[in-house]
């Protein structure tokens, strides 16, 4: 390995004294390691500010801050206030289709309850009237056997067939 040597100022080869003792390296080896550095980073020394890095941190921090600010007010609060409104709404309509259904029912309850008393009635009707038609069949056929009877006892005035004690017995 060759060695080469660098033209500095006085100034730039003490405060880069001051830093190879601050970081414990031998000028050479600090000189090699900035230039890597540099060529790793790709920051040009030419274009730094020395500018301490918590306060770039902090810089950036606000930043972020800043950024997370604006996406919550012009993002996340409207969404907030669209899905409040939305659910709203849906209370609304849930509370109109509760009131509709309850109308329906109780509708269909009167109606029920309608049918029911009809059919009851028209129940009652035909009871009342098979009723009637089996207390004129049981009279005409009482005036039937009557005159039966009657049309026997003419015929046989004496009863020596037996036909009227016969009569009898089927009617009883």
């Amino acid at each position: 390995m060759t060695k080469k040597s660098i033209i500095i100022d006085e100034k730039a080869h003490a405060e880069l004294g001051k830093l190879s003792e601050s970081l414990r390296m031998n000028l050479g080896s600090l000189v090699k390691e900035m230039i890597y550095y540099f060529k790793k980073t790709g920051i040009n020394p030419k274009d730094a500010v020395n500018n301490n890095p918590s306060l770039m941190v902090a810089a950036l921090d606000k930043r972020i801050v800043s950024f997370l600010k604006v996406q919550e007010r012009d993002i996340l609060k409207p969404l907030r206030q669209d899905v409040f409104n939305y659910q709203n709404i849906q209370k609304e309509e849930i509370s109109k289709l509760i009131i509709v259904l309850n109308k329906l029912l109780s509708q269909h309850s009167e109606r029920t309850n309608e049918i029911k008393k009809t059919h009851v009635e028209n129940l009652d009707k035909t009871n009342s009237n098979d009723s009637e038609r089996t207390k004129m069949l049981i009279s005409e056929l009482q005036k039937n056997r009557q005159a039966i009877l009657l049309i026997c006892q003419l015929l046989d005035d004496k009863n020596k067939s037996g036909t009227m004690d016969k009569l009898k017995s089927l009617f009883s």
